[in-house]
Formats: C-alpha cells, sequence, structure tokens
C-alpha cells in the first residue's frame, strides 16, 4: 500500500510540473494593438509615480482613495491615447515573457532614479 502511494504521489508531481513549465514555454503570440516596449516603459513610469502620490495621499488622510487612483490610472492611459484593453492585453503579453519584463522593470527603474536625482539637485 506504501508503495502504491509513492507511485501515485511521485506520478501526481510530475503531472503538475510538467503542466506548469509547459505553460512557461509557450510564447503568447502579440496582440495586434501591443503597445511599443518604449511606450509601455513610460506608462508604467508615470503609474508608479501616480502610486506614490496616492500612498502619500492615503498616508495623510483617512479615507480610501480607491476612486481617485482609478481616475489617475483612467488619465495615464487617455495621455498615451490606449485603452485598458489595449494595456491589459499588451501587459499580459509582455509578462508572459519574463526576460523582457525583467528588462522592462529595469528601464523603469533606471528612468524613476533619473528622475530622483535630478529632483535632488533642485
Amino acid at each position: 500500500m506504501k508503495q502504491v502511494l509513492i507511485i501515485f504521489i511521485i506520478f501526481s508531481s510530475l503531472i503538475i510540473q510538467s503542466g506548469c513549465t509547459e505553460k512557461v514555454r509557450k510564447k503568447q503570440l502579440p496582440p495586434d494593438n501591443l503597445i511599443p516596449r518604449e511606450e509601455m516603459v513610460d506608462i508604467i513610469v508615470d503609474m508608479h509615480l501616480y502610486d506614490a502620490i496616492i500612498w502619500k495621499e492615503q498616508k495623510t488622510k483617512t479615507r480610501k482613495i480607491q476612486y481617485e487612483k482609478f481616475y489617475l490610472y483612467e488619465s495615464i492611459l487617455e495621455k498615451y491615447h490606449i485603452s485598458r484593453e489595449q494595456f491589459e492585453s499588451s501587459m499580459g503579453f509582455y509578462q508572459s515573457d519574463l526576460e523582457v519584463m525583467d528588462e522592462i522593470y529595469a528601464d523603469v527603474i533606471t528612468k524613476l532614479s533619473i528622475m530622483k536625482s535630478e529632483t535632488e539637485k533642485e
């Protein structure tokens, strides 16, 4: 009985592992309206800047500002003339390749660091 249980556990773990790695290996096709990589970096930078503003506002006020966050994000999408669906499908595509997503966030961090150093000089 113990051997059957051990074989079942090993077999189950192999099936689960192969299923998970199969999803990672499959390349997602880019959506028709894919946001270019550099523009995606700029959008994410703006979103992180707004997140910082919202975090600071929420820290100093007692009310929750979830609605404001929604409208701030919507204003970012309007600034770049893209829809929420276009952003989400493009983000999903970029997230399907972890190396590309790492590169995007490396660029985001670089831009935010430059902005920070520029404001510290003033």
